[in-house]
C-alpha cells in the first residue's frame, strides 16, 4: 500500500510539473502578431496556445504590455485565433481589437466575441477581470 501512495505521489508531481511547464511556455510564448497602440503606451499581442493546454491548437490570448511599465501584463481570456481582427483602436479610457476592450483605467477586458465560451484554462491563462457581453 505504501508503494502505491509513493507511486500516486510520484506521478502527480510530475504531471503538476509537466502542467507548470507547459502553462510557462505559453505565457512566455512569442506573440503571432503584435502593435504598439495608436497613443503609444501599450503593446497589444495576440499570443497563440499552443502544446500541451491547447492540443489541436486555434486558440489565442490577448496580451497587453505597458511600455512605461513592462512589468504590467495583462492576459485576455482565451478566444479562437480566427474569431479577433486584430484592428486596434483606443481612446482616452478603453483600448482594444475588433471584439476585446481593456478598460485600461478598471484594468479589465470586455468581451462581445459572438458565441464566445468559458474555458476551464482560462483560470491558468487569464490574469485580468473580464466581463463578457453577449454577441451572437
Amino acid at each position: 500500500m505504501k508503494k502505491i501512495l509513493v507511486a500516486a505521489c510520484g506521478l502527480f508531481a510530475t504531471l503538476a510539473l509537466f502542467l507548470g511547464w507547459s502553462l510557462n511556455e505559453v505565457l512566455d510564448a512569442p506573440a503571432s502578431v503584435s502593435q504598439v497602440s495608436p497613443q503609444g503606451g501599450h503593446l497589444i499581442e495576440s499570443v497563440p496556445v499552443r502544446g500541451l493546454l491547447a492540443p489541436g491548437g486555434g486558440l489565442s490570448y490577448l496580451r497587453i504590455v505597458d511600455r512605461q511599465d513592462p512589468t504590467q501584463v495583462f492576459r485576455s481570456p482565451l478566444y479562437l485565433r480566427q474569431s479577433v481582427d486584430m484592428r486596434v483602436s483606443e481612446d482616452e479610457q478603453t483600448l482594444g481589437v475588433t471584439w476585446i476592450e481593456f478598460d485600461k483605467r478598471e484594468r479589465r477586458f470586455v468581451l462581445s466575441i459572438p458565441q464566445w465560451r468559458p474555458d476551464w484554462r482560462n483560470l491558468f491563462i487569464s490574469n485580468t477581470p473580464y466581463e463578457v457581453v453577449p454577441n451572437g
